[in-house]
């Protein structure tokens, strides 16, 4: 996936393959994972939460991990996408959103930018360390982890390694990142239905992507 060459649906049909003016007209503002991926994960569960507070012992494996909560035949979330993401760096204090939650990678993009499609993604959540006083994310040396168990080690060391401070106190929070969807596209026979975002309860949240409501209603008002 090249920045200078990236592929996308309209690297084999047009912008406008439906045959109906009305699937055509949504093409402007909503690419096609949205209608097309209607769930992810399908057959094989994905990694939706991972909390590296809780270590979990996998005796089969014979290793340590984070607590993983899997998930399948999953709902996307969805948001504005121009193309670009912002994202919070190792060395740059978090700044958590209003529910307290950091939001480690976040498409850029909103209703009134044009070059922007509301696009499905994967929200994936983790609990992880944030260094006390600076507010900075510790990556975790998972490697002896993995092995031992030893969350605490796992902690120091990795603070160490990135920032050169040693046995700096920390606390656990709660981050999420939102990640593209573009495998697992489905015919249009198993694609959306209008009514699945254009009715009451439907999966769209029109208010967090910048509408008063449903804008099909708005249109026939």
């Amino acid at each position: 996936d090249s920045p200078d060459n990236p592929l996308d649906c309209e690297s084999c049909h047009d912008a406008q393959p439906h045959k109906l003016a009305i699937l055509d007209r949504h093409t402007d503002r909503v690419n096609c994972t949205v209608c097309h991926i209607p769930t992810f994960a399908k057959k094989d569960p994905t990694d939706m939460v991972r909390d590296w507070s809780t270590p979990q012992r996998h005796e089969v494996a014979n290793k340590w991990s984070a607590t993983i909560t899997m998930g399948q035949d999953v709902q996307p979330v969805y948001a504005w996408f121009n193309g670009k993401s912002r994202i919070t760096l190792m060395g740059e204090p978090v700044r958590p959103d209003a529910d307290g939650v950091v939001t480690l990678m976040r498409p850029e993009g909103s209703r009134k930018d044009k070059a922007a499609k509301i696009h499905a993604f994967k929200l994936h959540q983790a609990t992880v360390p944030l260094l006390e006083g600076r507010n900075w994310l510790i990556p975790l040396a998972v490697d002896e982890f993995f092995i031992d168990g030893d969350l605490h080690k796992a902690v120091v060391d990795g603070a160490e390694a990135a920032y050169g401070v040693h046995d700096q106190p920390y606390r656990w929070i709660p981050v999420r990142r939102y990640m593209g969807i573009f495998h697992e596209v489905q015919p249009a026979a198993q694609a959306l239905e209008c009514l699945d975002c254009h009715r009451e309860g439907g999966r769209m949240d029109w208010a967090a992507l910048g509408y008063k409501g449903d804008p099909l209603l708005e249109a026939i008002d």
